[in-house]
């Protein structure tokens, strides 16, 4: 399995993008040292720049980015659980300066909106599921999947396995195939709270809501939409006595995934990697930055804050080379 990605740069009103179906995993670690190294690695030639029409689908994209140098904005979203997604906007905040970093709600179609194209080049897929247990239904000795918790009223379930919006009123009926729980240790990939007497919905995510604003009324006819962004407090505070585990952001270990992608385009390892095998380049352009091991030093530490236990760069490399 791949993981599918598209990156835009617009520079001068002009606009290139490059697609991987391998790329999605790793774009944390490849934006997270700011601009200069991003930029000259997608432009390095290691990345294929694709035709303007031609995008990832809108289901199946699990990363993307607009790398704006005109507006200096970085619109953005990764495949990560909500205390690993925290700590790389902080970092980016830091690495990026100057810069307004903005989470894409909406996955790839942000981005293709943002360059003011048309929603066809997404594909975009209908909502027709109208069961919650579509692809799985759980068994009463089950785990329970930390993916989409719904709350009525005061009353919270289990997470759903199924981005519980997209069903529409008929949800309502299956509900009572998920437990009841006061509490979670995990903060899952979004929610969805409703309020019957108000028909007011209320939704978060950190997963792609693939539009949304504007789809939503037509599962829910007489409902009424509050969408929360990332804010999955809202939810909790309308929930009784449910809380979730406030997650940590960790830092480091952003930090080391950075170092195990950048290091290896240093000099101290280009002994070890040939700089091209067949047309297939193992740094993935990251040589195009030429960043030094000291280079590495001064971005971790700003990435890292300084609050956080700082990382040796230098003695980090030693022990990769071996």
């Amino acid at each position: 399995m791949g993981s599918r990605a598209n990156v835009a740069i617009r520079q001068d009103g002009l606009w290139t993008h490059y697609g991987s179906n391998g790329m999605g995993y790793s774009l944390d670690a490849w934006l997270a040292l700011g601009p200069g190294p991003a930029v000259a690695m997608f432009r390095s030639g290691s990345w294929p720049a694709w035709t303007p029409e031609v995008w990832q689908h809108e289901s199946w994209a699990e990363a993307g980015a607009l790398i704006d140098l005109d507006a200096r904005e970085l619109l953005f979203f990764v495949s990560a659980d909500y205390a690993r997604r925290r700590a790389l906007i902080e970092a980016c905040r830091r690495v990026w300066p100057g810069w307004v970093v903005r989470w894409a709600y909406n996955g790839i179609s942000d981005v293709t909106d943002a360059l003011g194209l048309d929603r066809a080049v997404v594909r975009r897929e209908p909502w027709t599921n109208d069961d919650l247990f579509h692809w799985v239904r759980p068994g009463a000795d089950d785990p329970p999947r930390w993916h989409y918790l719904v709350s009525v009223g005061a009353v919270t379930y289990w997470p759903a396995p199924y981005k519980p919006w997209e069903i529409g009123p008929a949800l309502l009926g299956q509900l009572s195939e998920l437990a009841q729980v006061a509490e979670l240790p995990d903060v899952p990939g979004g929610g969805l709270h409703l309020d019957p007497v108000t028909r007011t919905a209320g939704v978060w995510s950190i997963d792609p809501v693939d539009g949304l604003a504007e789809r939503f009324f037509a599962r829910w006819p007489g409902w009424t939409l509050e969408f929360w962004d990332d804010r999955y407090q809202e939810q909790e505070i309308r929930c009784g006595a449910f809380r979730f585990v406030e997650p940590a952001a960790d830092v480091r270990r952003l930090a080391r995934r950075v170092l195990d992608h950048w290091l290896p385009s240093t000099e101290m390892f280009r002994d070890q990697w040939p700089a091209a095998d067949e047309g297939y380049d193992r740094y993935y352009g990251t040589r195009d930055a030429r960043l030094t091991v000291a280079d590495l030093q001064r971005l971790v530490d700003l990435l890292l804050g300084p609050d956080a236990a700082p990382i040796d760069v230098a003695a980090h490399a030693r022990k990769m080379h071996g």
